[in-house]
């Protein structure tokens, strides 16, 4: 018997096995990726955050790799994240609808150095119905800008001609009115951490800033993390003893080391008063022990509820992003008051040139925005 074919044979269909098992769960990782729930973004979808964003618009991406790594990175003026198109076709898109028609004069980009190679870059105008290519950049260098006449449109659509079989990996795209940025979200509006390693952003309205709160006769001004995702991706509940963190570098401007626990009487007397006066200034309240920071740039972050701050962080302070801040609990609610372990969760208040987000979104939107807000 020829043992040396049969062992040679074995290391064939072995090493066969192994490369098709590859491939399939590459390919499976590619359209079923781990379903995030702070990355729900589809294909299409509204740019709407009312004073935050003056200029609102709609994206279509002809194709995604994951919902992670989607058409909404394009706006977000953060060149980590990027928008994967699928491997097929040579042809990848992107339409704008500003639905109404609005001045503009160039388009800028940025590719990854892992993209596909691209060819072409069209700038097309819908007219009469049928797509007309104002301007064409050949064999496009990885970052750079087209400028064309001034136009007056409401929809645009940019065609990527690519190399079949890669991936197109586009970082950035802005449409422009000379220096005016007329798709993308302000830098100070992205960038940050979330305030729990691996947070989980609530997905009901009654977590989201915006939604009122009728037993005090008030609005919440905050988001509510009661979950993370722990090993193996499985939801886990916030304890008191889970660390927060520091969202953004900045100044230490409030910190409660001095925090008096919320009695029984305190809870009762705040909740009756409240519930008939309007809240014209708050000396104790829900928050509970808190830490404030300013960020220096119109953006400031509030961590309600702690059980613990770290005694590294002290008022006037810097605190850089991901430094420890202190952990979650329930002081200022009524389960401290009980001294019991129920309630406990962060509360993160975020505060933009001095109103608190959501204070003229919907929640959905309020949502939408965070997820853009956490690209750290």
């Amino acid at each position: 018997m020829n043992y040396s074919f049969i062992i040679k044979n074995t290391k064939r269909v072995v090493l066969f096995f192994i490369l098709f098992s590859l491939l399939i769960y590459s390919l499976y990782a590619e359209l079923k990726p781990f379903n995030n729930k702070n990355n729900y973004l589809s294909l299409s979808e509204e740019i709407n955050f009312g004073r935050l964003l003056p200029i609102s618009f709609k994206y279509t991406v002809s194709s995604c790799i994951n919902q992670t790594d989607c058409g909404h990175n394009l706006f977000d003026s953060n060149r980590n994240t990027q928008w994967i198109s699928s491997r097929e076709g040579v042809e990848e898109s992107i339409l704008i609808d500003f639905y109404s028609k609005r001045l503009m004069n160039s388009l800028q980009w940025e590719f990854s150095s892992t993209t596909a190679t691209v060819t072409e870059i069209q700038v097309q105008v819908l007219n009469r119905g049928e797509w007309k290519t104002i301007q064409t950049a050949y064999n496009p260098a990885l970052k750079g800008l087209i400028e064309f006449p001034n136009i007056d449109a409401s929809i645009l659509k940019i065609n990527f001609l690519k190399q079949e079989g890669y991936n197109l990996v586009l970082k950035n795209l802005s449409l422009l009115l000379n220096d005016s940025n007329l798709t993308s979200i302000p830098e100070r509006f992205t960038g940050y951490a979330l305030p729990i390693s691996n947070a989980i952003i609530p997905e009901d309205d009654y977590s989201l800033p915006g939604a009122p709160r009728k037993y005090r006769n008030g609005i919440h001004k905050g988001m509510d993390i009661n979950f993370y995702y722990g090993i193996d991706q499985v939801e886990q509940k916030i304890k008191m003893t889970t660390p927060v963190y520091a969202i953004k570098s900045g100044e230490i401007v409030r910190v409660d080391h001095d925090y008096s626990p919320m009695t029984l009487t305190d809870h009762s007397d705040i909740t009756q008063y409240n519930q008939t006066h309007p809240v014209t200034y708050v000396d104790k309240d829900f928050g509970g022990r808190q830490i404030w920071i300013d960020h220096k740039n119109g953006v400031m972050s509030s961590y309600n509820h702690l059980s613990s701050i770290s005694p590294n962080v002290k008022l006037g302070g810097r605190i850089a992003k991901g430094e420890l801040l202190g952990t979650a609990g329930n002081s200022g609610l009524l389960a401290e008051a009980k001294n019991t372990k129920e309630q406990i969760h962060l509360h993160l208040e975020i505060w933009i040139d001095g109103e608190f987000l959501g204070n003229d979104l919907k929640p959905y939107q309020s949502k939408k925005f965070l997820q853009f807000f956490f690209t750290e």
